[in-house]
C-alpha cells in the first residue's frame, strides 16, 4: 500500500504557520507508525525547491519515493502566458496532482493545494475562517469597478472566484474530510452540505515541552506589575481592542495593573496594522503601563505566560484553538470568549467571557484569588490540556488512510 503525502505545506508560506505545523507534526507521527507496518510505503510529493524533508524524520527502514511537482509557482520565470493560464485551468478544473495515481490513498493538508481525482484523498481541514469574514480577507471587486480599474476588477473577481473554487471543488473531492475540531466539522457539514458521512474530526495535538532556546530577548522592558497578557496577531477576528478597553476601565478602577502585547504586529504602538487596535493603543490614557513587544523568544514568552495574571484571548472564532491549551500548559489561566471550538479545548478549565466588560470582571476577581486557589485550577487545566497530543492525532489521520484503500 502506497501513501501519497502532500509536502508543499512544509515549503511555502505555511511552513511556520498552523497548516504547516500540523503536517510536520502529523506526518513525522505517521512515518514512525507506519514503520512497524512492512506492506506500507510513502510517496512525498513536494516543489523542486528547498527539501521539506529535513523537517521530518524518516526512519531508516522506511520506503519512499518522491514525486517533484515543479517549482512554486511565484518563482517561476519566463513562464509564458498560456502556460500560465493552463496550469490555472488545470489547477480550477482538471486534476491537480495528476501523479497522484501512484498512490493508493493521498493525504492533502492545505485544500488549495488541490484534492487530485481518481485518487482516494484524506483532506485535513482546519477552518473556515476566510469564508466566515470574508470581508475582513477578501477585497471586493466592487470598489475598483466603481472606479473604472477594469485590471483591477478582473484581478481582485478572479482571486474571490479561485477561493470559493477551490474550496468548494476540495471538499467535494476529498474522500474522507477531517476537521480539527467538532466545530469546523459542524460548520463545513453547515454551509457546504458536506455529508457527515465523510466528515470526521481528529482533534489536533500541543507540545508537551514547550521550545527552548539560547536566544533571549535583550530589549525586553519586562512587566513589573500584575499584568494582563495578549500573545498573537492583531488581526479583526482577534479583537485585542476589548482587551485595551478592560485595560482601560481596569486602571480607571484604580487596579494597578499592566498590558502586555506581544506579537509581529506589536512592534511599537504606531505600527500595529489593525487600525481598531492601532487606535485603542494610541489613545489609552494609560499609555506607561501599557507594553508592545515584537517578536521574542520562547524563553521570555514562556516567562510571560507563567508570571501574568491571565492571558487574555478576545477571539471571535477559532478553528482550534492551540493558544488555549499553551496557556493551560505554562500554567497561565486564560480569560477568553465563548464561541466556535473554545469550549472544546478549554474545557471547564478557562475563564469564559462575552465582552471587555467580562474581562475586567474576571481580571478583578483574579487578582483577590487566594493563591491556594489559583495553584489548583492552573494544576488542573494542565492535566487537562496534556490529553492534546499529537500521538493521538496522527493515530487517527493513520488508521484513516489505512481504511480508506
Amino acid at each position: 500500500m502506497k501513501i501519497g503525502i502532500d509536502l508543499r505545506p512544509l515549503q511555502n508560506g505555511h511552513k511556520y504557520r498552523g497548516i504547516g505545523e500540523v503536517a510536520k507534526q502529523v506526518t513525522n507521527r505517521i512515518l514512525k507508525l507506519a514503520s512497524t507496518d512492512k506492506d506500507i510505503e510513502f510517496v512525498f510529493y513536494e516543489n523542486d525547491e528547498n527539501d521539506p524533508k529535513e523537517l521530518l524524520s524518516i526512519p531508516k527502514s522506511l520506503k519512499y519515493e518522491v514525486v517533484k511537482l515543479g517549482l512554486m509557482p511565484e518563482h517561476e520565470t519566463g513562464v509564458s502566458k498560456p502556460s500560465k493560464a493552463k496550469r490555472a485551468l488545470r489547477e480550477l478544473y482538471g486534476n491537480p496532482i495528476p501523479s497522484a495515481k501512484e498512490s493508493d490513498v493521498f493525504l492533502q493538508f492545505d485544500f488549495a493545494a488541490g484534492v487530485p481525482k481518481n485518487t482516494r484523498t484524506v483532506l485535513v481541514k482546519h477552518d473556515l475562517i476566510p469564508y466566515l469574514f470574508w470581508d475582513k480577507y477578501f477585497e471586493s471587486a466592487w470598489v475598483p469597478f466603481k472606479n473604472k480599474a477594469a485590471r483591477t476588477t478582473l484581478r481582485t473577481a478572479f482571486s474571490n472566484y479561485k477561493f470559493m473554487r477551490l474550496l468548494r471543488r476540495s471538499l467535494k473531492n476529498a474522500d474522507v474530510i477531517m476537521s480539527v475540531s467538532e466545530n469546523t466539522k459542524r460548520d463545513i457539514e453547515k454551509h457546504f452540505g458536506v455529508s457527515p458521512k465523510k466528515s470526521k474530526v481528529a482533534l489536533l495535538g500541543v507540545d508537551m515541552k514547550p521550545a527552548k532556546t539560547n536566544d533571549v530577548s535583550t530589549d525586553v522592558q519586562m512587566p513589573t506589575k500584575p499584568y494582563l497578557l495578549f500573545v498573537g496577531a492583531g488581526d479583526a477576528r482577534r479583537r485585542v481592542e476589548d482587551a485595551v478597553y478592560a485595560y482601560n476601565n481596569l486602571k480607571a478602577a484604580g487596579n494597578d495593573v499592566q498590558l502586555v502585547l506581544v506579537g509581529e504586529n506589536f512592534k511599537s504602538p504606531e505600527s500595529i496594522p489593525n487600525t481598531a487596535v492601532r487606535n485603542a493603543v494610541m489613545k489609552t490614557s494609560y499609555k506607561d503601563d501599557l507594553l508592545t513587544f515584537g517578536y521574542i523568544d520562547d524563553q521570555t514568552k514562556q516567562q510571560l505566560f507563567k508570571n501574568a495574571l491571565a492571558y487574555v484571548y478576545p477571539t471571535k472564532y477559532e478553528g482550534f484553538g492551540i493558544p488555549v491549551l499553551e496557556s493551560f500548559l505554562l500554567g497561565c489561566p486564560i480569560i477568553v470568549y465563548k464561541n466556535s471550538s473554545i469550549p472544546e479545548v478549554g474545557g471547564d478549565h478557562a475563564i469564559y467571557v462575552n465582552d471587555w466588560q467580562g474581562i475586567k470582571t474576571e481580571a478583578e476577581r483574579l487578582l483577590k484569588q487566594p493563591k491556594e486557589e489559583r495553584a489548583k485550577q492552573i494544576a488542573a487545566a494542565r492535566e487537562f490540556a496534556e490529553k492534546f497530543t499529537w500521538d493521538k492525532t496522527a493515530e487517527t489521520i493513520y488508521q484513516e488512510l489505512k481504511s480508506t484503500v
